[in-house]
């Protein structure tokens, strides 16, 4: 991303470039020599801008830094973005695996054995308590007309 693709991602949430010049504290003059490459913006309005369009911020600020310089800032900039990209698939992993070791062991067993009750005929249960399991059932006991027959 670069700065014109923020400028307009801005834009587009607060329907006026007069409106992104006034939440950032410039004239929109300003932003015009930033689409230009005339001036550019610092760090912190590039996340002021990235917070305007509702992007993620440090990502954000790292594109369009990398973007602004071609020397080798813009090489930190790229290593930067890239430290932050495998933090987040890392970050996704470890939550994955967190919430997969509190999942109950006995989970799989009640999702394996769930079939989609009939109208007609309600679940029967296994056992009785608070921990009882229900298994449900498409099938009509054509033998009693009173309710489903006991397990």
């Amino acid at each position: 991303m670069d700065i014109a693709e923020l400028l307009d991602a801005a834009k587009r949430k607060k329907k006026t470039l007069g409106a992104v010049a006034d939440g950032l504290g410039v004239h929109q003059n300003r932003l015009s020599e930033w689409r230009k490459g005339t001036y550019k913006p610092d760090a912190t309005t590039i996340a002021q801008l990235a917070e305007m369009a509702e992007l993620p911020i440090f990502e954000t600020v790292a594109q369009v830094e990398a973007s602004l310089d071609h020397s080798q800032a813009a090489a930190v900039w790229e290593r930067a973005l890239g430290k932050l990209r495998a933090a987040g698939v890392a970050a996704t992993v470890i939550l994955g695996l967190a919430i997969y070791s509190m999942t109950p062991k006995n989970a799989s067993a009640a999702v394996t054995n769930f079939v989609t009750p009939s109208p007609v005929e309600a679940a029967t249960a296994l056992k009785t308590g608070p921990n009882s399991v229900r298994v449900m059932s498409n099938h009509i006991n054509q033998s009693s007309s009173t309710g489903p027959s006991p397990p």
